[in-house]
């Protein structure tokens, strides 16, 4: 420090010079008060820094969330769904953290998350209640979702939009169970199931009371020789959009009336039938496809008949006969019989497998049945028609026939073995080579035996 008069040197603490002797200039002390403002200005400061940083982490945090829930893997996913009662609706699903929840509100519940999932399933029809369904044709369904963690803390996700149309009133029909059957019949049985609580007409007739409480619906319809008979079935659901539904039978138009019995059926499990019905008194019956000699009856007087039908072929057969009257044009009929004996008769007629020999006697072995023991390596489609390529080969020796499955194990696995009773049905190509081609009956997994 100097003297600011004479530049002389000085003790910082001087309170005069001692050369010139003139009192030296100090600085004024701060005052308390204006240091507690300071330290709290900081303070303050600090504080605020720090809430800035809280919230900004939380931001973050959120952001990051929300991005998840957008784009990223918890993105939801919806899907159409059938529920357990028949209706059509959809499912929500939520991903996260196992123990968080998933809070809907427009649905009104939470669900836990679990296995890394949250699931909300619900029926299209509820958002339409009490909506006139005619006039609409969807809704646009917006879910505000909230994330609700272990510790209780609430963060809202991204909203979800749905739209969902106005379902149609489930119909599922049993019978018949295909399009456009052709009967021989005047009386044929409906049956189906509705959602219980339906509404349902057939031909403008209301016959909601042949419904049960499951909705189950069976009622028998008049079958006339006509050609196409056409019974309209409209079905109402609550909150649904009517169904109309067409079932078409088929009754041929015939010269001279014929009617069988409801004995007979269409498919058998024995090689022999008896077809049995009436017809016009006076006419004659006479029998064109294979039968038991003998068996044909006929009663001119009450129009009674009857015979014996064999069945020579293992799968379809053809049954085809005639009345005849003097005068008049004959009355054919002729329709198709599934016939495939019953296990144990199948079976017990099965060949082992003779590979070399089945691959050059294909066509003289026609019909004959092989237990047909092997993996499942390939699958091929062509014309609708579904082949499935299995290898009987053994000791490592690749041996491959075609299989077409006509039996009731409808679930087949590549790459497992089964034991398949089959009948050979001829070829069938595969990767530029002809292998044997079988039809199977019957079918199990296989088993060491």
């Amino acid at each position: 420090m100097k003297c600011p008069n004479c530049g002389n040197a000085l003790d910082a603490r001087a309170e005069k010079c001692p050369v010139c002797g003139q009192p030296l200039p100090h600085r004024p002390k701060q005052s308390v008060a204006r240091s507690i403002i300071s330290v709290l200005i900081w303070l303050a400061c600090i504080a605020v820094l720090s809430l800035l940083l809280y919230k900004a982490y939380y931001w973050f945090a959120e952001y990051r969330l929300v991005r998840l829930y957008t784009r990223g893997a918890y993105t939801p996913t919806v899907s159409q769904i059938e529920l357990s009662d028949g209706r059509v609706g959809h499912a929500v699903i939520y991903y996260g953290q196992d123990g968080d929840q998933i809070f809907l509100p427009e649905l009104g519940y939470s669900t836990v998350i679990a296995g890394g999932t949250a699931r909300f399933e619900f029926a299209d029809s509820d958002w339409f209640e009490g909506m006139d369904t005619t006039q609409i044709e969807g809704a646009e369904i917006v879910f505000s979702p909230m994330r609700i963690s272990q510790n209780g803390r609430q963060t809202k996700l991204p909203t979800l939009e749905i739209y969902i149309s106005v379902p149609e009133s489930p119909f599922v029909v049993f019978s018949p169970s295909e399009e456009n059957p052709t009967v021989y019949t005047s009386a044929y049985s409906i049956s189906g199931w509705v959602v219980p609580g339906s509404v349902v007409s057939i031909n403008g007739e209301d016959i909601t009371s042949y419904v049960d409480r499951a909705g189950n619906m069976a009622l028998d319809v008049r079958v006339q020789p006509i050609g196409d008979n056409v019974y309209t079935f409209l079905v109402k659901t609550p909150n649904h959009r009517e169904t109309r539904y067409d079932i078409s039978i088929y009754r041929q138009t015939l010269p001279i009336d014929i009617e069988l019995d409801d004995s007979v059926k269409m498919t058998a499990s024995n090689a022999t039938m008896t077809i049995s019905g009436t017809t016009e008194p006076g006419a004659t019956i006479s029998v064109d496809t294979s039968h038991v000699e003998d068996s044909v009856f006929f009663n001119m007087e009450t129009g009674e008949f009857s015979f014996i039908a064999q069945f020579e072929t293992i799968g379809n057969n053809v049954v085809r006969f005639r009345a005849s009257m003097d005068g008049r044009e004959d009355a054919v009929i002729s329709f198709g019989v599934y016939y495939v004996p019953s296990r144990a008769q199948y079976i017990d007629g099965a060949w082992k497998m003779d590979y070399a020999q089945l691959r050059l006697l294909f066509e003289q072995w026609h019909g004959r049945k092989f237990r047909c023991d092997g993996t499942i390596i390939d699958t091929l489609t062509q014309d609708g028609e579904t082949y499935w390529v299995m290898d009987v080969g053994s000791n490592g020796e690749e041996q491959l026939i075609l299989l077409t499955n006509d039996s009731t194990t409808t679930e087949v696995s590549i790459g497992r073995k089964y034991t398949a009773y089959a009948d050979v049905a001829g070829r069938h190509m595969y990767k530029a080579s002809y292998y044997p081609l079988l039809t199977v009956r019957y079918m199990d997994i296989y088993t060491e035996s």
